[in-house]
């Protein structure tokens, strides 16, 4: 992961790339995991691909891909967001941004390095989500069932080159992971169902000017 370049004194950049530091040990010890099933390296890939959808004002925000051929049945990927507040560093806690009538659960779950990740039960969003996908293609039959399972758990992260915030079906089998499409659902549509101000705020600032512009990040 790139890392937050700012003053020696700011505890929340620090906070944020130790997060970030624990996230790449992860990585390396998942590679080295790898080879260690296969009967030689050429037998083993394993490649994480990280996007920044948001730098600043207010949020900093990651996704980041694995995909993994260590050997097993069939290829393994998984999908992490990971979005942190600037002024605290601490990663940002779903439940105080959207209004409470709009999230009926949260859960946690690992994806395949390791890593602890965060989701959200709500079917506000998950209609939302549904209508977007309907627009960008036919739902597939086979996934039918599981995208509208009532407890569905949607992955969260601001988009700002988009200009919304990105939801996206999480914890699918293999057989299904395609149908884990992220939606963007905008900041239009967000301001009359009680989410938070700061953060659409946060996006259409972003979204108004040159994009990933606020803050510094170094690799």
């Amino acid at each position: 992961f790139p890392r937050v370049i700012a003053a020696p004194d700011d505890k929340a950049a620090a906070r944020i790339d130790a997060a970030l530091d624990k996230r790449d040990a992860s990585a390396r010890q998942m590679q080295k995991d790898c080879l260690a099933n296969v009967d030689k390296p050429s037998d083993a890939d394993y490649e994480r691909t990280i996007w920044v959808t948001m730098r600043g004002p207010r949020y900093l925000g990651f996704l980041a891909s694995d995909n993994a051929d260590c050997g097993g049945a069939h290829p393994d990927t998984s999908q992490m967001a990971l979005v942190y507040d600037l002024a605290s560093g601490a990663p940002v806690n779903w439940q105080r941004l959207l209004p409470k009538a709009m999230v009926q659960g949260t859960s946690t779950d690992t994806v395949i390095d390791g890593t602890v990740v965060g989701f959200v039960t709500s079917k506000t969003l998950q209609n939302l989500w549904l209508k977007a996908e309907a627009v960008a293609s036919p739902i597939d039959p086979d996934c039918k069932d599981a995208v509208t399972d009532p407890k569905l758990q949607l992955s969260l992260y601001p988009d700002a080159k988009a200009g919304g915030l990105a939801v996206q079906p999480g914890d699918f089998p293999h057989v299904i992971v395609a149908c884990a499409d992220a939606n963007v659902i905008p900041t239009a549509t967000l301001r009359p169902l009680g989410v938070d101000s700061g953060l659409h705020d946060a996006i259409d600032a972003e979204d108004a000017h040159d994009f990933l512009d606020d803050i510094g990040l170094a690799m």
